[in-house]
């Protein structure tokens, strides 16, 4: 029976909106437009997943300070791809750098450093081929300074050490040089540290395969990620504009926020088209259902109007979408639209009985009104349930989801009757309507009313096995497997943690000077862990090794070759290099060539004795001024002391030395086939490099914590939707049977969803984990209505199903499937897995609807000795 109070007001509420439809029109349409002007101006994309979680939780708190303190985190990374020695591409990287510094949007652009930027000592932390070779280099260099003249010196270079290898070209250039130019009139310069310094030093990959320019990007009035999300997309057309008419270097961007950027990107085209396709299917659908398109395009435009106050809502209520949240314009096309179609399966089967359409709107409105907004409330109350997580991103969307909701039902059901008043010809649209799924509720009927018991006991018994089936998930916390593969950032992201020693992943721990080096010890020894860079490349594993090679080094004695003060010693011993090289070495025939010109023009000197005197000093004096200046270097090179922060170029210092000057190190994990984010691989990494460095923080701890919170957030909403859910179906059916009847079905839908999952092999992950809220907000619309139905006449069959509300839960159910299968569309994995596990938590919801309640409440009715059945009806 009717609740009196209630169903009065509905019963006004309908027949006013069709007495004064153009007036319900006007302030519906002129609320939209303010809406839309509303969401305009106020509604921004934020794509940092950080701004899903809250800040008050210990482990992003710290993630938060580690940001502020360390102002180069969010740099974005242009990768260059080609061979390690191919010195053009590491020139190509400097230009590109100094292209993109001169850009308004860039505050810095790096693709390197050079090497004089760098303190002395710093080659004793290079890897073990570079400190070798360095070592060799200083050991030699040492040798060469200690002879005290020009000539002492051409000896010593030319008696090389027996284990030493064959000199090379450029190398017997830049030992012979000075003495050539001497002797040939040319002012003599000595190159001595040349061995020992590269000019410049590449960012690259461990491999050197792929270049690196770090590109920090200007402060913005939005310094935020959703801020540079522009400003990352203009540094990729810079790039683009840059690389136009040049060599083909194969290039992109990525970092974390190129990533996330990139990513939320994707989902914003995919909502959009989603939107777009599912407003068109449901539209078609339901032309071909009412077999003309005026209800259809009412439905639809009452809709449009309850989806634009709605992004008025977001505006208002959160003022930005995110990852999550930005589906939600597809979800309630499909959840909105499921209101019109009650009122118009309901208005065509009493239309007949009403004189005037007010009559029939406002007895529409008392049959599924209650049921409507029960609905309403219900599905608002399960997704308003999730705004007490902790996890934002699961609050905001349910925040924006609950509100929108509610919207959409009070613009339905104002616009659409306003709309139908308008239509001369409202009585014959309806009559036109397709009895969509009616025959095969017919059908249906029999074995309900004589088989509800194996019904019900079949029905438990498949319920049990997906529950048993529904054990085997797991929960999936490698993002990276959400991510379109073709996004340009995820795609480059994968070639550099294909890389030894992957960055981007890597945990990070802050420490101080004093406690850097027992830290980093002990973080190596862990067996997750396979190197500690940033300031742990300070203190190398074998630094007590490398020590005891150096002071060997300086401990031994040099012996200096002793030589003649004659003019012509010098131009004697190169006559006699020229000759080894013609009998020995044809290949080096133009140093040969260099010596005999020298040597042609020192013969015209023959009788200028002070122009060959000059010559000689000339070259003895720029010796004496290049080795003390060597002499310096070598020391501090081979000095006892290790490198420490100064020997860093400015390039590392600013991105490893805090701003409050805490030392950044980063804990790369051990190499696998199998990423790092990985779920088992991830916790057994973050748990080993806690038990050493509790305060651990970085992506890998983000990506962590943050998906035992959405589970946990999940989980509580799940729970506190359903009690949510009953405690208004309890108040309003005024039943705890009736209630727990509605939800039955729901429930199903639930454990079948997840059940299936577990057959299938399918993964949860913090996209389609957000089923669990939202089937108990959608799927329990379609129990409340069947039980409604059932309560206003008990003993019609199919129970529940009757008077139209078994077409439009069906219905109902379809466009909003529509709304979610639009989503496959979605290139965004997480997008599509949501949509895919949603539409088949509402197929196994319609089916519990059309079969296992039907069958519950055919038992209830014979328990209550009410079987006289009215087969008309």
């Amino acid at each position: 029976m009717h609740q009196e109070p209630r169903d009065r007001l509905l019963g006004r509420w309908g027949r006013l909106v069709t007495r004064y439809p153009r007036l319900t029109l006007l302030i519906c349409g002129g609320l939209a437009v303010a809406s839309v002007l509303t969401a305009v101006l106020g509604i921004r994309i934020n794509p940092d997943r950080n701004a899903l979680i809250s800040k008050d939780l210990p482990w992003a708190a710290r993630y938060a300070a580690y940001r502020a303190d360390f102002p180069h985190w969010d740099d974005v990374i242009v990768c260059l791809e080609g061979a390690p020695d191919d010195p053009s591409i590491d020139e190509a990287a400097a230009q590109l750098a100094t292209s993109l510094e001169a850009s308004p949007l860039v505050s810095s652009a790096v693709a390197g450093f050079a090497v004089d930027r760098t303190g002395p000592r710093l080659w004793k932390v290079a890897p073990p081929e570079v400190f070798d070779a360095t070592l060799a280099d200083l050991s030699e260099g040492r040798r060469i300074i200690a002879a005290p003249t020009a000539a002492s010196a051409l000896l010593t270079m030319l008696q090389q050490p027996e284990e030493a290898g064959p000199v090379d070209e450029d190398a017997l250039n830049r030992m012979l040089t000075p003495y050539i130019d001497a002797v040939g009139g040319h002012p003599p310069v000595f190159d001595l540290l040349g061995p020992l310094r590269t000019e410049w030093q590449p960012l690259t990959s461990a491999s050197g395969r792929i270049r690196m320019v770090l590109v920090t990007l200007a402060q913005t009035e939005d310094a935020s990620i959703a801020g540079a999300a522009e400003a990352i997309g203009q540094v990729r057309h810079l790039t683009s504009d840059w690389f136009d008419g040049k060599r083909a270097i194969p290039w992109g961007l990525t970092g974390i926020p190129a990533i996330e950027a990139d990513e939320t990107a994707q989902a914003t085209h995919d909502s959009t088209v989603a939107s777009i396709v599912a407003f068109v299917l449901i539209t078609a659908m339901l032309v071909g259902v009412f077999r003309r398109i005026r209800i259809p395009l009412m439905a639809a435009g009452s809709l449009v109007i309850g989806i634009a106050w709605s992004f008025a809502w977001v505006a208002i209520s959160v003022g930005h979408l995110q990852l999550l949240s930005m589906v939600f314009s597809a979800i309630l096309i499909g959840l909105g639209v499921d209101f019109a179609l009650h009122l118009v399966t309901r208005l065509r089967a009493i239309e007949s009985e009403c004189d005037t359409l007010e009559c029939a709107v406002g007895r529409t409105f008392q049959d599924v009104g209650p049921g409507l907004i029960t609905g309403a409330i219900t599905t608002a109350a399960a997704f308003g349930c999730t705004a007490f997580s902790a996890f934002l991103g699961v609050a905001e969307m349910g925040l924006i989801a609950a509100g929108g909701v509610l919207l959409c039902l009070i613009a339905v059901m104002s616009a659409f009757p306003a709309m139908l008043a308008l239509s001369p010809r409202w009585r014959h649209d309806l009559a036109v309507m397709r009895p969509l799924g009616t025959p095969l509720l017919r059908r249906m009927v029999k074995p309900l009313h004589r088989h509800a018991i194996t019904v019900v006991v079949v029905a438990a018994m498949v319920v049990a096995g997906l529950l048993i089936a529904s054990t085997r998930l797991q929960y999936d916390s490698n993002i990276m497997n959400l991510q379109p593969p073709h996004l340009e950032a995820v795609s480059w992201q994968r070639a550099l943690a294909a890389e030894p020693g992957d960055d981007l992943w890597s945990g990070l721990v802050l420490t101080d000077a004093a406690g850097a080096e027992p830290l980093v010890t002990r973080l190596r020894d862990l067996d997750a862990v396979s190197e500690v860079g940033g300031m742990g490349i300070l203190f190398p594993p074998d630094r007590a090794a490398r020590a005891q090679r150096i002071a060997a080094v300086t401990s031994l004695d040099v012996k200096v070759e002793e030589t003649p003060t004659s003019l012509g010693f010098i131009p004697t011993v190169l006559s006699n290099v020229r000759r080894s090289l013609q009998q020995k070495s044809p290949e080096l025939a133009s140093i040969a060539d260099r010596i005999g010109a020298a040597m042609e023009n020192w013969r015209t000197l023959e009788r200028d004795i002070p122009e060959r005197r000059r010559r000689i000093e000339a070259l003895e004096h720029a010796w004496r001024t290049t080795r003390a200046e060597a002499a310096s270097s070598i020391e501090a090179a081979l000095s006892p002391a290790s490198a420490g922060p100064g020997d860093l170029p400015p390039l590392l210092r600013s991105r490893w030395i805090g701003l409050d000057g805490a030392w950044l190190l980063r804990v790369a994990p051990a190499t696998a086939q199998r990423s790092i984010l990985e779920p088992d691989r991830l916790g057994a990494f973050v748990s080993s490099v806690r038990s050493v460095a509790p305060d651990l923080l970085g992506p890998p701890v983000q990506i962590f914590e943050s998906s035992r919170l959405i589970v946990r957030a999940y989980a509580f909403s799940g729970v506190l939707a359903l009690i949510a859910v009953a405690v208004v179906l309890i108040f309003d059916f005024r039943s705890t049977i009736d209630a727990a009847c509605a939800i039955m079905p729901v429930l199903i839908g639930f454990a079948g969803t997840f059940g299936f999952m577990g057959l299938a092999g399918l993964d949860l992950h913090f996209a389609n984990l957000m089923v669990l809220p939202m089937i108990f907000g959608i799927g329990v619309d379609s129990g409340v209505h069947v039980i409604h139905r059932w309560r206003t006449s008990p003993r019609t069959r199919p129970p529940g199903l009757w008077g139209g509300t078994g077409v439009g839960i069906l219905l109902t159910t379809l466009t909003t499937a529509i709304g979610f299968a639009s989503l496959l569309l979605a290139e965004h994995r997480g997008i599509r897995s949501l949509a895919a596990v949603m539409v088949i938590g509402l197929a196994i919801t319609l089916l519990a609807c059309w079969t296992v309640l039907p069958a519950v409440l055919r038992l209830r009715t014979m328990r209550g000795n009410r079987c006289d059945f009215d087969e008309n009806r």
